[in-house]
């Protein structure tokens, strides 16, 4: 069965996938569960999380928080959400499927 451990990768490729779409680059760090997401206009975002998949977002004041930033925000924010819930519903999926073979 899947557990939070086996659904980070798949979490992780889907969120990667989204942020080209928006141009940004993922980066993860040494420590464990956190990533750093840089946008074309040079702002940084730190992600982290210590249960999965309750993900933080917190902006790393690097210049002027523009009207730019906040869309970036906002479409990390979006894309965050979405790749949470993809992975949920693989999961209810994938129990369901189980749940239907016993």
């Amino acid at each position: 069965m899947k557990t939070a451990s086996n659904l980070i990768p798949e979490f992780e490729k889907l969120f990667r996938e989204k942020l080209q779409l928006n141009n940004c680059r993922l980066q993860k760090k040494r420590q464990e569960n956190n990533y750093e997401i840089t946008t074309p206009a040079k702002d940084i975002f730190l992600m982290y999380w210590c249960e999965f998949p309750e993900i933080k977002l917190i902006y790393q004041p690097v210049g002027i928080r523009t009207k730019q930033t906040i869309l970036y925000e906002r479409a990390i924010r979006d894309h965050i959400n979405f790749c949470v819930s993809s992975v949920r519903d693989k999961l209810r999926s994938s129990l369901i499927t189980l749940d239907k073979e016993n």
